[in-house]
């Protein structure tokens, strides 16, 4: 018996996962990326003259312990090594230079100085309160509407709860979906210990998954095409813009929602972009203690270390890589200007220093936006086609817009694909 033949098209992080169990079952695998890289959204930017050590990414990507899909799929590429776990303990910086860390658990809470006690205290009711609802009963609520019900106040939500939730789910609480948000504190802040650890990738993203995914595959015997785009498709296989068939018992289509759509010929989801802007910062002086901190009221959400995250720290000064999500009016500000905009606001905070060499990266539609009523917009892994398969962030996996998202999706649907029988129906399972 012939090894199913499959085509998977998007050669981000959902499409390679899927490639890669297909591949580990003995399926033939054929990837179609319209890049010329691996990756999608996980990229390291094209180096330039005068880039510091390593080639700055789009943006530092972070993972939490609990994200055991991500942390499966680094092991089988082969690139675990380059994912740094650290306990939580993320120092939070306010705007009158005044630092306070918070730490897993109660007894993390406990220090937070930006709260007084008094809001410490109904900031861990509501958490223990949030660990007692479903989150899929709460999707047509912002998350801070949901912690106000709850008793939770304004400064609060500000001082603490977007410390976390903006970076998760690329928008503050005020627009999130309150079912990602209480998904996030479930599963993170509420799980085991190490549920709530940070895993920073500490070598450059592009060669720790697009590139290191390639090489496992070609050596598995897949064929990977990139700088290809597929134009069309059936039950029989794709279409490809050069004129190119490709032959095929099961698809998985691991794009953007538009993307997918357009190639299934469906209706475009509903759903709305959130953009991430990452600025890249080379001091002639070192002005941050941390590996990583957190701001409080400012453009600037989160700042990293790049240089000793990677071990590559420059000669003298220090690199730096900030990242600033969900604020899309930053997508409009010229490069000089944010640029300067986000040096002053570390110089503030951290101390005077002058401006060596600088980048900044936009991604313009870096996830979905997860606002109130988006869980009825995520479509789920089956299509109308017996034999064609959805995979992506933005479906319905019950994670929000991460990594691990995208890594589940991409292994559920090639779980789908390899449960079908000769009829080309999955097993158990209806087109919907």
């Amino acid at each position: 018996m012939r090894p199913l033949r499959t085509v998977i098209v998007g050669g981000g992080l959902a499409g390679l996962a899927a490639s890669l169990e297909l591949v580990d079952a003995g399926a033939g695998v054929t990837l179609v990326e319209s890049r010329p890289t691996l990756g999608g959204a996980v990229q390291t930017l094209p180096e330039r003259e005068g880039d510091p050590p390593p080639p700055p990414d789009n943006g530092q990507h972070v993972a939490l312990g609990a994200c055991s899909a991500y942390v499966a799929f680094v092991e089988r590429v082969g690139t675990s090594k380059s994912l740094a776990r650290m306990r939580l303990n993320l120092p939070v910086v306010d705007a009158d230079r005044r630092v306070s860390a918070i730490g897993p658990g109660a007894l993390g809470l406990l220090g937070y100085s930006h709260l007084s006690w008094r809001e410490r205290l109904r900031v861990a009711r509501v958490t223990q309160r949030l660990g007692r609802l479903e989150p899929t009963e709460h999707d047509q609520v912002s998350f801070a509407e949901l912690l106000a019900d709850l008793g939770q106040r304004p400064g609060e939500i500000d001082r603490f709860w977007d410390v976390f939730i903006r970076p998760a789910l690329n928008l503050p609480s005020c627009e999130a979906s309150a079912e990602l948000a209480i998904f996030t504190v479930k599963t993170a802040l509420l799980g085991s210990r190490a549920a709530s650890d940070l895993l920073l990738p500490i070598a450059p993203l592009g060669e720790m998954h697009g590139d290191a995914a390639a090489r496992e595959l070609r050596a598995a015997g897949a064929t990977l095409l990139t700088a290809a785009r597929a134009t069309a498709l059936s039950e029989e296989g794709v279409e490809l813009v050069d004129g190119t068939s490709l032959s095929a018992d099961a698809i998985i289509v691991a794009t953007p929602a538009a993307e997918c759509a357009e190639l299934l010929g469906e209706d475009v989801p509903a759903l709305e972009d959130s953009p991430i802007v990452s600025v890249h910062l080379w001091f002639d002086r070192s002005i941050m203690e941390p590996a990583l901190a957190a701001l409080l009221d400012s453009p600037a959400h989160w700042v990293f270390d790049r240089g000793r995250l990677t071990s590559q720290e420059p000669e003298r000064g220090q690199y730096l890589t900030v990242v600033s999500s969900g604020v899309p009016d930053l997508m409009d500000v010229r490069g000089k200007d944010i640029v300067q905009l986000i040096a002053d606001e570390l110089t503030s905070r951290f101390g005077p220093a002058e401006l060596l060499w600088s980048r900044v990266s936009r991604e313009p539609r870096a996830t979905f936006a997860g606002r109130p009523g988006s869980g009825a917009l995520r479509a789920g892994a089956q299509t109308r086609y017996p034999n064609v398969f959805r995979a992506g962030t933005w479906t319905a996996t019950g994670w929000p817009a991460t990594m691990e998202g995208a890594v589940r999706s991409g292994t559920r649907a090639a779980r789908l694909a390899l449960e079908l029988d000769t009829a080309g129906t999955p097993t158990g399972a209806a087109a919907s």
